[in-house]
């Protein structure tokens, strides 16, 4: 069986969405036999323990982009994910970035995303992006779409209201959840303090972050089942737009820390119409209008299936070239 090095495990903070995307990521490569023997996690600078992963010697190398690279100048966490391909390159490792939106990036941070054996963006702007600094990408929409989809309700009920990566954004949307009435859910769920005290003597323990088996840290399938009951999600996240666009949720979405959230919209829907502004929460009209609900119509429900099938088409071949790419 062939290995595999996959960088930026987001699903560490037990994000719904990011544990949707890794749980993708890593059944899709053990479905071509591509057994990932270490996976190393967002926020966490690998490159004081080069030595050691050079100690693993994967096959192949799988940096997981997600919403992480923007911003290089101003961003370290930016310049050191990206760095991991000098990384791969100098053990003569393929090396492959996929479920990224990019923006942003200054030139250094440029020339090592085009050092990379293939890129694959989760939609069209960051594609365009790269296009006009003269790299290559393919778009493959985000891996969150791999997760299985659960049965939906015949018939749907209620409003939920998610947060947002804002603080100041999330309180809004935490007091128009109250104002109406409806349920008020997180992406990321705090972990018990006993499993957090656990991680932290094992990190100490191992003198390093890196996993070798890959275990979620949240109920991913649990939360798309929560939303494919629901007649309508509110949210400020990303990965909620994702979430409610696999479970065929109709949704209404507040602008993130990147154009991420509107480049997916136009995209699917080529507009923009279920964009919301954080000053609509406080306007007594935006929640009667809400409160009744805001369906998709029979173009949006068509643009939907086209966009999902696109997804898994885009994932089948993205995987298949990774598998090929391995170490003879």
């Amino acid at each position: 069986m062939k290995t595999a090095g996959i960088f930026n495990d987001t699903s560490v903070s037990g994000h719904y969405g990011c544990t949707a995307v890794m749980k993708t990521l890593t059944a899709e490569l053990q479905k071509r036999s591509v057994k990932p023997v270490y996976l190393w996690p967002v926020a966490e600078d690998w490159q004081p323990h080069e030595r050691l992963l050079e100690d693993y010697r994967p096959d192949v190398i799988v940096v997981n982009g997600e919403g992480t690279l923007h911003h290089s100048r101003d961003r370290k966490r930016t310049r050191d994910l990206i760095a991991v391909v000098h990384h791969a390159k100098k053990m003569g490792v393929p090396a492959h970035l996929v479920n990224a939106s990019i923006t942003a990036l200054d030139e250094a941070a440029l020339h090592a995303i085009a050092a990379f054996d293939s890129i694959y963006v989760r939609e069209s702007e960051s594609k365009n992006f790269l296009a006009v600094h003269g790299i290559e990408a393919r778009v493959v929409p985000d891996l969150s779409l791999g997760l299985s989809q659960p049965v939906q309700d015949e018939t749907r009920t209620g409003v939920i209201v998610t947060d947002s990566v804002y603080g100041d954004t999330t309180r809004s949307l935490e007091a128009f959840a109250a104002a109406g009435d409806f349920d008020f859910v997180k992406m990321k769920p705090r972990p018990p303090v006993a499993i957090r005290l656990k991680a932290k003597i094992l990190k100490k323990l191992r003198k390093s972050p890196e996993e070798t088996i890959w275990r979620a840290r949240s109920d991913a399938e649990g939360f798309a089942r929560l939303l494919a009951r629901k007649e309508l999600v509110m949210t400020g996240r990303f990965h909620s737009v994702l979430l409610s666009i696999l479970t065929n949720t109709p949704f209404v979405a507040l602008p993130s820390n990147t154009r991420k959230i509107e480049a997916v919209l136009n995209d699917v829907f080529a507009c923009q119409s279920r964009m919301i502004s954080v000053d609509d929460l406080s306007a007594p009209k935006f929640l009667a209008h809400i409160s009744k609900g805001f369906p998709f119509s029979r173009q949006e429900k068509d643009a939907l299936a086209r966009y999902r099938h696109l997804a898994e088409r885009g994932r089948h071949d993205m995987f298949d070239l990774i598998a090929e790419s391995c170490l003879p």
